[in-house]
Formats: structure tokens, C-alpha cells, sequence
């Protein structure tokens, strides 16, 4: 299901006459009879047929929001008035209006039915500025019966007058010009004045024939529209007129009048595809019938509420809460699956890392330090020094075969490096001179210390290193001055 239309449903477009009720829903379409009582209301049994067949038609779902249904009435019972009042805030300017109201109509607000719509602005002569006002009402109860109806198929219901959407159909014309509607039983005709009714009538004119020429008392229809100035536009519309329909009836009326015909399609219903429009521009009528309340509107809407649709759509929530973590987990399983088959893959790998790292460790720990031993007997032996040979194994051996110069270098090297405290058990094994008496051939063999001794004796080396390096670079830094030179003299803080 589209996103959309979960979120803004497809509204529902009406049009209501006097004994039939014709609706469309997107493609659909759907007309409907009304049985009226003696007061001109809808009987009861007919409104219970009507929601069952609305139902039916719509199909609309419980959880879903109530799409909107714009509802044209036609013009029998609604009175049309201009009023011109002053302005001022908007709490004041609705307290006047409903003033004015009960002054102009024979009932007072609170049993109409009624909307308006601003028309324009006028000045007096003493420089106030007065807003002008459409106003159009009804009796409260037919509303109320359309209302019902609407509000129990699923909808929300909003009302305006079937001319306003025929004036939208035919292009929002702004100059003067009247619009007929003509029907199987009576026909409606509405005059405009500037893009705006002013004046509604019904004509008990039979629309059956109108289709055939030899039938249509053409005559009947022009003697019962009220006279119009010459050259005025006539809109026609409804269902079973002929395209010469306009013609016939301009040469009827006879005072330049020009009829235009409404041509809509497959004989829709003209403020059907009015509001279609309307809707499709995103715009509301211009003028909307409201039913109005009290004070206690709040409390009434309350008590009103639909306790069994919003049950339905709390159930739904939490339903779909409580379904959401399973959901959520059919949704991401094979997401997770290729992620646990990748730490799978890692853990594999680690666990060769682990080995191999262990095994070099092992290595380090065991092998001889011949760093260390290389570092200690470069810094001990004297120059012109010769190493022939030097065995290190795991234990710690050592045995180094090399060339001094004469005896006293070999005392001077083996004492260094049993200070270096590296190694114990310092042996001169043998002590040979060469033929040419210019060098001793000497083996030495040693034996390195324990590990933390081996610890101790690095550390204290390197920090001998660094305290000489430190004191070479001071020294670098600041050199002495030459022989002659006067002191150099600092001064104190």
C-alpha cells in the first residue's frame, strides 16, 4: 500500500439533490436514492441504507485516518445574504457577524447551518473601512442528516454549495454571469456578480426532454428565468442535454444572451469535477457551510468519540510494538548471519596470530642475548684489538678467542667485563704469544649471569649511557672559552 495514501487517504467527493445521492471515490462511482419524509428529511431507514451502501463503497479500513468527503448541496432551503460589517479583532468581528445573522435571517445561528466568505473591503465616508460578507444558511437539521450519514460511513464530512463547484469546474469566471443546472425533475439556476452568488432559485422545470428537441418546452424554461441584461453568459450543465441544448436556449431567451455548455465527461456531475479540481490544485471551496456549537462542543465531541475505532487503532499500535523486536530480527537475520560468519573468520585467524605470537615470544626468551654480550665487549676491549672466534649458547656459555697486544690489555679487558656485571667465572684459558712476539693469542671463556641480574646490569648501563651522552652534549653546548679570555660575567637576580 502506498506511504501516501496511508498518511492523506483519498478523499470523497459528493453531491447530494433532492431525492439522490451521487459520490465518487477515486475511479469509482456510485449514485444512491433518498427517501424523504413530509419535513423534507431523510427518513431513517433511508439513512441506514445509505451508510450500509457508503460502506460498501468505500472499503475503508478502521486504523486508517478518515479521508475527507467534500459534500455540494444544492441551493433548496440555503438563503444567500450580503453583509457589511466593521472590523475590529477577531473575537468582535464573529460576535457582530452573529448579530447581523440573527437580524437577517428568520432563524437564529444556533439552528443554521453556515458559512462565509470574505467578498471584499469598503470605505464609508467618514473613513472607516467595513468588510463585506457572503453569507450562506441552511437549517441546522439538513446539514446534521448529511453530516450523520457521511460521519458514520468513515469520513470527514465539509459542505458547500454545488454551484460554487460548477463555478470552479467552468474556470472561476470574474465577471457576471448566471449558471444552470438542469435536472430530471428541477433545474437550479444561480446568478454571480463579480465571481460571487448572489442570488439562488429553484426552477420546477421538467429536464427529462431536454434531450429531444421536438419535447423540450424551450419556451417554459426562458419565461421562467428571471430577466438578465442583454449579453449575459449562461453556463449550462446536467445530464441529458444535447450539444445544441445552448443554442436553442439563447435563440429562446432573445436578448443576446450567450449559453455556453458545460461539457463534462461521460456526463459526469459537474460539481463533482469541480471539487475533483479543487482538490487537485490542494485549494477548499471558498465558501464552506459549517455546523456550529456551543461551548460545549468539546464535551459533546468527547462523548461522541468512536470508542471502538480508536480501540482498534491502540490494539493495532500495540501490536505492532510488541511485534516490532521479532520483526526486527526476521528482518536483519541475514545481515547477522554474514556478520557472525565474518567474526567467525577473525577468530580463526587470531587464534594462528596467538600461536605464531606465542612462539616468537618464546623464541625471544630463549635465545642468547648477543646484543648485550657484542655491546659489553665493545665497550671493554682495547684498540687494535682481533677477535678470531665467539661462541654464545642458551646456557649462557660464552668463549672468545682473540689477539691483544700484550698481557696487561688482557688483565684490563677481563677485569671490565666482570665489572660490567654481566658475567661471572671470567677464565683466561689460554694465554699464547705469537712467533713475532708482537701479540697474545687468548681464549676466555664466561658465564652470563641470571636473568634479573642480567636486568639489573642493562638497566644500570643504560643509565650510565645516558648520563654521559647528557653530559658530552653540555658540554657541546657550552664551550670553554679560549686561553686569554676574560671571564664571562653573569648577572644576578
Amino acid at each position: 500500500m502506498n506511504l501516501a495514501l496511508l498518511i492523506n487517504p483519498l478523499p470523497l467527493f459528493v453531491e447530494i439533490g433532492p431525492d439522490w445521492l451521487k459520490a465518487r471515490h477515486g475511479q469509482d462511482d456510485i449514485q444512491l436514492s433518498l427517501e424523504r419524509g413530509p419535513d423534507g428529511r431523510i427518513t431513517a431507514p433511508a439513512k441506514a441504507q445509505t451508510v450500509l451502501a457508503l460502506k460498501n463503497f468505500l472499503k475503508l479500513k478502521s486504523w486508517l485516518p478518515r479521508p475527507r468527503a467534500w459534500c455540494a448541496i444544492g441551493s433548496r432551503g440555503v438563503s444567500l445574504r450580503r453583509l457589511s460589517l466593521p472590523g475590529g479583532s477577531k473575537e468582535e468581528f464573529h460576535e457582530r457577524l452573529l448579530l447581523q445573522i440573527e437580524a437577517e435571517f428568520p432563524l437564529p445561528p444556533d439552528e443554521l447551518a453556515w458559512g462565509s466568505q470574505l467578498v471584499g473591503h469598503s470605505e464609508r465616508a467618514n473613513g472607516s473601512t467595513r468588510q463585506d460578507l457572503l453569507v450562506a444558511a441552511v437549517k441546522k437539521e439538513l446539514i446534521a442528516d448529511y453530516h450523520e450519514i457521511l460521519h458514520a460511513c468513515g469520513t470527514e464530512p465539509s459542505f458547500t454549495l454545488a454551484a460554487m463547484a460548477r463555478w470552479n469546474y467552468c474556470g472561476q469566471p470574474e465577471n457576471s454571469f448566471a449558471l444552470l443546472e438542469v435536472g430530471p425533475r428541477q433545474s437550479e439556476l444561480t446568478i454571480f456578480e463579480q465571481a460571487v452568488p448572489v442570488a439562488s432559485r429553484i426552477l420546477f422545470w421538467d429536464g427529462k426532454n431536454a434531450a429531444n428537441p421536438a419535447n423540450a418546452d424551450m419556451e417554459t424554461l426562458a419565461k421562467s428565468l428571471p430577466s438578465c441584461p442583454p449579453g449575459t453568459r449562461f453556463f449550462v450543465s446536467g445530464n441529458g442535454i444535447t450539444k445544441d441544448f445552448n443554442e436553442r436556449l439563447a435563440g429562446a431567451l432573445g436578448n443576446g444572451c450567450k449559453c455556453e455548455r458545460l461539457d463534462v465527461p461521460n456526463g459526469d456531475s459537474a460539481a463533482i469535477s469541480g471539487l475533483e479540481q479543487m482538490a487537485v490544485r490542494g485549494s477548499t471551496p471558498p465558501l464552506v457551510i459549517r455546523l456550529e456549537h456551543k461551548n460545549g462542543h468539546a464535551a459533546a465531541t468527547f462523548t461522541a468519540l468512536d470508542w471502538k475505532t480508536w480501540g482498534t487503532r491502540v490494539g493495532v499500535l500495540a501490536g505492532a510494538l510488541l511485534l516490532l523486536p521479532y520483526a526486527e530480527a526476521l528482518l536483519l537475520k541475514p545481515h547477522l548471519e554474514k556478520k557472525v560468519a565474518a567474526f567467525r573468520t577473525e577468530a580463526e585467524r587470531l587464534t594462528v596470530i596467538d600461536r605464531e605470537l606465542d612462539f616468537l615470544r618464546d623464541l625471544k626468551l630463549s635465545q642468547p642475548p648477543y646484543l648485550d654480550v657484542l655491546y659489553v665487549f665493545s665497550k671493554s676491549v682495547p684498540p687494535g684489538t682481533r677477535f678470531d672466534a665467539l661462541s654464545l649458547n642458551s646456557h649462557g656459555e660464552i668463549s672468545l678467542r682473540c689477539a691483544f697486544h700484550d698481557g696487561q690489555q688482557v688483565a684490563d679487558f677481563r677485569n671490565k667485563i666482570i665489572a660490567s656485571g654481566f658475567f661471572t667465572n671470567v677464565v683466561v684459558e689460554e694465554q699464547v704469544p705469537t712467533p713475532d712476539r708482537q701479540k697474545v693469542n687468548v681464549r676466555i671463556s664466561a658465564l652470563e649471569k641470571s636473568a634479573a641480574q642480567l636486568q639489573l646490569a642493562s638497566a644500570r648501563l643504560v643509565a650510565e649511557e645516558t648520563a654521559r651522552d647528557a653530559k658530552t652534549a653540555k658540554s657541546v653546548a657550552s664551550p670553554a672559552p679560549p686561553p686569554g679570555a676574560p671571564p664571562i660575567k653573569k648577572d644576578l637576580p
